[in-house]
């Protein structure tokens, strides 16, 4: 997260503000806050008398402001894939189909090191991108088919975002660790059930395939309903474990 130093949040509106420079003034369409407001952390004012809040970046905050290209994978499901794989501070990971890096990212967060497959020159690019800005030290970064083969081995964890993971089922054998975990991600069910299909004649072993909706409520004085609007189909997750 090198690139952000500071978030700035405007009081009344809540609108977020990323500080990539702390040696000059921050302009806003709320006014200007001078430099030397912003090394505090707490309530700041700009030169149109806005109050803002003004503090040190965090992981979320930065995710939110990844380069953004082909279709990421929502946090509903990042979670999901974070805590039925126990993923931890000694985890080695495998991420294929890296994307623009919401989900790779997450898993370097928490992960010992994770390895990145992307065959996409565009996608590649931007991945390369929004980690460097990340400054993550335990992202290896491969612009490779996976399909051709995993060339780790004793993988504690493997995540697939791929249009034919079936293809990959031979090679996760090889790479997985006995108990470890390996996640699909895919859009549609008949991509799950040609993955299923295939698993059935190997050592990985389908533990459950589940869906996330999100729906937000609104809770405002007597007011208490769920939004008219919801975060509804992203993706199935396949989630399974060689044995």
């Amino acid at each position: 997260m090198r690139n952000i130093k500071k978030i700035l949040i405007e009081q009344k509106t809540g609108k977020k503000y990323f500080v990539k420079d702390l040696d000059d003034n921050f302009h806003t369409s709320a006014g200007i806050i001078s430099k030397k407001d912003l090394v505090k952390n707490g309530i700041v004012q700009s030169s149109k008398k806005k109050s803002f809040f003004c503090f040190e970046p965090t992981f979320i905050d930065f995710w939110e402001n990844l380069r953004k290209g082909p279709q990421i994978v929502q946090q509903k499901d990042i979670g999901l894939i974070l805590a039925k794989t126990g993923v931890n501070k000694n985890s080695v990971v495998v991420d294929a189909g890296g994307g623009s890096g919401s989900l790779c990212l997450s898993l370097a967060n928490i992960c010992k090191k994770i390895t990145v497959y992307e065959v996409n020159k565009g996608h590649f690019d931007i991945l390369e991108k929004n980690v460097k800005e990340f400054g993550a030290k335990n992202i290896t970064l491969k612009h490779q088919n996976i399909y051709n083969g995993i060339d780790e081995k004793n993988v504690d964890i493997l995540t697939l975002d791929l249009p034919e993971p079936w293809q990959v089922l031979d090679h996760a054998e090889k790479a997985l660790k006995v108990g470890s975990f390996m996640v699909v991600y895919l859009p549609n069910l008949t991509q799950v059930k040609m993955f299923l299909d295939t698993a059935q004649r190997t050592s990985i072993t389908v533990l459950e395939t589940i869906e996330i909706l999100e729906r937000q409520w609104k809770i405002e004085d007597r007011i208490m309903r769920p939004e008219h609007e919801m975060l509804g189909h992203t993706a199935f997750l396949v989630f399974c474990r060689k044995f």
